[in-house]
């Protein structure tokens, strides 16, 4: 028995172009074809997309989100007198979020000594592409004191939330992002006063406490003391509180241990005692070494210096190992002053 197999030729006159024009439909019509028009090229992705942005709506949603976000949508620390403060990347995830019809994708590659991450913001309705690149030296980084698989982990996960806030702040509005950490920071404050200011403050710092912080610590990163803290202080505490609930930072980097460095009180040499004896003249006082002129010895750095270079290196994310290596030291502490002096503006410059 012989199968006969036919073949149905389709013609090209058969074929109606896409024209990418939206056509009228039936009513009913269960799936109606979308418009989708896209073009590729090596920086940016276009495409005419099904829900175009709603310029109003997003910043609805992301105000409202501030609200609720609270203390977790920035970060803050004082510095010289002046507050630092900026958003988060809670912040930075929330505003690509609601931003819609974008993508974020993040590459990296990696060095023997460094990770470098290359981070993208795709907007796919406008055909806008922003990059930034972020390196990060390999290491414990700041969790130096927990093991050394899970410390160069953490280190790498900072290292990539940052490359993703950076991109983020950078390819969305920057009036968006300040008006969500100003919104954030505006809830902060009125639930510090509804709390009370007493309450507020015995609550941050029992919290800091968890971390090992003591309240020394604390007051010397405020630069006052504790009764004259107001809202606005307690505002930036939990500030630095959220950077280390997202392990953005570590309690050395934010409060440093400077008040046993401050003032290290030298031991005082005890006064040869004078023993008289019946029929002997007294001993004699050892002669005392004349002490070197101030003028000839370095002029140690200063505290609030130390504290600069620190709060300078987490808010810009440098490496302070490699400005202890460039000025031949093992701790921060044996900077002068001249030295420290060039290494803030150095920092100020990057």
């Amino acid at each position: 028995m012989e199968i006969t197999k036919c073949q149905a030729f389709v013609t090209f006159a058969g074929v109606e172009p896409f024209t990418g024009e939206a056509e009228n439909y039936p009513a009913g019509t269960a799936n109606p074809p979308v418009p989708l028009i896209r073009s590729q090229t090596q920086f940016h992705t276009a495409m005419a997309v099904q829900r175009p942005r709603n310029l109003d709506k997003v910043v609805a949603a992301v105000l409202r989100e501030a609200e609720f976000a609270g203390d977790a949508f920035y970060y803050s620390f004082p510095r010289d007198g002046k507050k630092i403060e900026g958003p988060s990347i809670g912040l930075a995830m929330a505003v690509a979020r609601e931003w819609s019809n974008c993508a974020v994708p993040v590459e990296y590659y990696e060095t023997p000594t460094e990770w470098v991450f290359n981070a993208h913001v795709v907007d796919l309705e406008r055909g806008f592409t922003v990059s930034r690149v972020f390196r990060k030296k390999k290491g414990n980084g700041a969790f130096k004191k927990l093991e050394d698989d899970r410390a160069e982990d953490m280190t790498f996960q900072a290292a990539q939330s940052r490359a993703i806030r950076n991109v983020v702040l950078a390819g969305v509005p920057r009036w968006l992002t300040d008006q969500a950490k100003d919104r954030a920071k505006e809830t902060v404050l009125k639930g510090i006063i509804k709390e009370g200011l007493a309450a507020a403050t015995e609550r941050a710092l029992k919290f800091l406490a968890g971390y090992g912080i003591s309240d020394a610590r604390v007051i010397a990163v405020l630069g006052k003391p504790k009764i004259e803290w107001d809202s606005e202080d307690i505002a930036a505490l939990r500030g630095l509180a959220s950077q280390l609930k997202d392990r953005q930072a570590t309690a050395e980097q934010l409060f440093p241990a400077t008040e046993a460095q401050e003032k290290r009180p030298t031991a005082a040499t005890p006064e040869p005692e004078t023993k008289v004896k019946r029929g002997r003249a007294p001993k004699a006082e050892a002669p005392v070494t004349p002490a070197s002129p101030a003028s000839l010895l370095p002029r140690a750095a200063a505290p609030d210096q130390l504290q600069a270079i620190r709060l300078g290196c987490a808010e810009k994310d440098i490496d302070l190992g490699l400005i202890l290596q460039g000025h031949n030291v093992s701790q921060l502490e044996e900077l002068d002053h001249d030295s420290a002096a060039m290494v803030i503006d150095w920092i100020e410059g990057q």
